[in-house]
C-alpha cells in the first residue's frame, strides 16, 4: 500500500512536470506567415503589447477590440485614440516616418505594426529588429477597396480574431452593396474632382485608387479617370475638366472649402459658382472607417437619391 501512494505522488509529479513543459511549450510557440508586404514574420502565440504606427491600422485596431493591447503609437495614432475616448497618457509616442528604434526595442512589445512611410519598413531595418527576437508587420496603405479587406483579414488572422475581422469586413461590404445599389441608377453623373494635395502642389487621383472606386460607388465619375493612381495635377487640367462637385480631405489647413472657394482662378468652375465643395474627413485613411466618408460623398451630391441612408 505504502508503494502504491508512493507511484501515486510519483505519477502526479510526473504528469504535472510533462503538463508544465506543454504550457510552457504552448506559450512560447510561434507560426510564420507573411505580412501585407510579403516579408516573411513571426508570429508569437500570444500577443499582449502592440506598437502600432500607422494610423490606418490603428482605427482597424480599435474596431476589431485589440486596442487595450496598444502600449505605443505614433503621434496621428495618438489624435485617434484620444477620439475614441482612449487614454495614451501613459503612452510613449513616436514619430511614424522616424520612430527611435532604441525606445522601441526598451518597451519589449510582442509586435510592431507599421506602414511603409516608417523607415522600419525596409528590408534591413526589418531584419535588425528581426535580429532581436522583435517581430515587425509592414501593412501597406492599400490603394483599393479589396486590399482594405485583405489588410483586416490579416489583422484578424495575426491577433486571433478572425470572427471580428469577418464581421468588420461583412458590414464594410453591406454598407457598399447597399450605396452602389442606389449609385448604378444614376443617369447624370456628376463629375469629381478630388483634392488630397492643395495648392501650390495639387495632388489628386485616376483609376486604381480606392477614393475611385467610391465615386464610381456612389454614381459619379472622376476627372481624372483616364489616369492612373495617385497623380500630380495641374491648375489648367482642373479648369479645364470644370467638374460639378468637388471634395477634399486636406486637413493640414484652415477651412481648406473656403480656401477652394476662394480661388480668384476658379470662379467659372461649375461647382464653385454652385458652392458644391465638401470636405471629407477621414477619407485619407485606407480602412473600414471608409464607409463614413462613401455616406457622405453620396448625400452630398446627390441628397435625394441617398436621402434614406
Amino acid at each position: 500500500m505504502k508503494n502504491f501512494k508512493i507511484f501515486l505522488i510519483t505519477l502526479n509529479a510526473f504528469l504535472f512536470i510533462i503538463i508544465s513543459c506543454n504550457n510552457d511549450n504552448k506559450n512560447n510557440s510561434v507560426s510564420q506567415i507573411k505580412d501585407r508586404a510579403g516579408n516573411e514574420i513571426t508570429i508569437p502565440e500570444k500577443i499582449d503589447k502592440i506598437i502600432c504606427l500607422s494610423p490606418s491600422i490603428t482605427e482597424i485596431l480599435i474596431d476589431i477590440g485589440d486596442a487595450n493591447k496598444i502600449i505605443s503609437v505614433d503621434s496621428y495614432s495618438k489624435e485617434i485614440l484620444e477620439k475614441n475616448n482612449i487614454d495614451s497618457s501613459e503612452m510613449q509616442i513616436f514619430d511614424m516616418m522616424n520612430p527611435d528604434a532604441e525606445k522601441i526595442i526598451s518597451l519589449n512589445p510582442d509586435i510592431i505594426f507599421v506602414n511603409t512611410f516608417s523607415v522600419f519598413s525596409g528590408k534591413s531595418s526589418i531584419d535588425a529588429i528581426k535580429s532581436l527576437g522583435l517581430t515587425v508587420a509592414v501593412i501597406p496603405n492599400s490603394d483599393t477597396l479589396a486590399g482594405i479587406e485583405d489588410d483586416i483579414y490579416f489583422l484578424g488572422e495575426v491577433l486571433k480574431l478572425e470572427d471580428k475581422a469577418e464581421e468588420i469586413v461583412f458590414e464594410m461590404r453591406e454598407n457598399i452593396e447597399k450605396i452602389k445599389s442606389i449609385g448604378d441608377k444614376v443617369e447624370d453623373k456628376k463629375s469629381i474632382y478630388f483634392e488630397i494635395g492643395t495648392m501650390p502642389n495639387l495632388y489628386s487621383f485616376g483609376t486604381n485608387v480606392y477614393l475611385d472606386d467610391m465615386i464610381n460607388i456612389i454614381g459619379a465619375k472622376n476627372i481624372f479617370e483616364d489616369r492612373n493612381s495617385w497623380i500630380a495635377v495641374s491648375e489648367e487640367s482642373v479648369l479645364s475638366a470644370n467638374p460639378d462637385t468637388i471634395f477634399t480631405s486636406v486637413d493640414y489647413i484652415d477651412n481648406p472649402v473656403s480656401e477652394i472657394l476662394n480661388r480668384k482662378a476658379w470662379q467659372n468652375i461649375k461647382a464653385i459658382q454652385k458652392k458644391q465643395v465638401y470636405f471629407i474627413p477621414s477619407s485619407s485613411l485606407p480602412n473600414h472607417n471608409i464607409i463614413k466618408s462613401l455616406i457622405l460623398m453620396a448625400k452630398s451630391i446627390y441628397p435625394n437619391e441617398y436621402k434614406e441612408l
